[in-house]
């Protein structure tokens, strides 16, 4: 009995052993085919930029050479100083101008609207909130004409200047559905007996939006801001169709100068994308972790 016992406890004990071994090998290998697919992906999406850099320091006849090279043959720094000049200067302050008072005025609306939604309820609100919303489904595209008019009836009946202006580009985005959401969302971690206690002590609704809500969601606030300033800076269709002067283009527009009827400047071309792309992605790389911990955290709620 105690034979058959042991030898059926070390049968036991080796089957286990062995589902154990498997099971870890399955996990490693599930890992690695993890972490290959991402390298896979990884390289596809890095690709586009390795190529644009390499190329903004090649010369124009080595950038139409055929097979292409992966690595100039004759590296220049030419092309980045016959880009650089006032015109194109002015190309990123519009770019900043546009997507800093963008971000701006979205920060404001979205975080007003959201305390209101959430503090304030209402079956009215609740029902613009999801016409809001509703809006973001719609391409912008189709809207594009009617905003544009939009934009010149207020110009005819206001006398304020719309086009080639910043004002005129920043206006369609003072209620921003994304930014509305995610802080209407943020708003919800917010104790209510806190903004009670606040207006026992007598303090108005914009002192307790502005000195108690504001610091409370800074985390999504910070997180929308790098969304907006992103999407603003990237913005190409909507300055396209205001902005009717060149000392008006921010620079994705500024970027089709190169772009001519019948020929492309591809080394002029790739040498301004890649100043182009410098900024945001100093800022996307320092301040990334907002993204992530507003969206994650507070953004998720309710």
């Amino acid at each position: 009995m105690e034979t058959a016992s042991r030898a059926s406890l070390q049968t036991s004990t080796t089957t286990d052993r062995r589902t154990l071994r498997t099971g870890r090998t399955a996990h490693y290998v599930g890992r690695a085919l993890v972490y290959l697919l991402l390298s896979i992906a990884a390289i596809i999406f890095f690709l586009p930029f390795y190529w644009v850099l390499v190329a903004s320091f090649k010369t124009a006849a080595e950038l139409r050479a055929l097979p292409p090279t992966w690595w100039p043959e004759t590296f220049t720094l030419a092309n980045y100083g016959e880009v650089w000049s006032a015109t194109f200067a002015r190309y990123f302050l519009n770019s900043f101008i546009y997507s800093g008072g963008t971000t701006i005025v979205v920060l404001f609306t979205s975080s007003l609207i959201g305390y209101v939604l959430v503090k304030d309820p209402s079956r009215l609100g609740n029902l613009l909130f999801w016409f809001i919303l509703a809006a973001s489904m719609v391409p912008f595209v189709t809207y594009l004409l009617p905003l544009f008019n939009t934009l010149l009836r207020i110009q005819r009946w206001t006398g304020m200047p719309m086009i080639n202006t910043y004002w005129g580009m920043i206006l369609p985005w003072v209620v921003f559905p994304f930014g509305v959401f995610l802080m209407r969302q943020a708003m919800f971690g917010i104790p209510s007996d806190l903004l009670d206690a606040a207006r026992m002590d007598g303090a108005t609704e914009f002192d307790i939006y502005w000195r108690i809500v504001v610091p409370l969601v800074r985390t999504s606030i910070a997180a929308l801001a790098i969304i907006v300033f992103i999407f603003k800076y990237d913005d190409l269709l909507w300055p396209l169709v205001v902005a009717q002067r060149t000392e008006m283009y921010p620079i994705t527009v500024g970027l089709v100068e190169y772009v001519g009827q019948f020929f492309v400047e591809y080394h002029l071309f790739t040498t301004a994308a890649v100043l182009a792309i410098i900024p945001i992605f100093v800022i996307y790389l320092i301040l990334q972790r907002y993204i992530i911990e507003g969206i994650a955290t507070q953004g998720l709620k309710g």
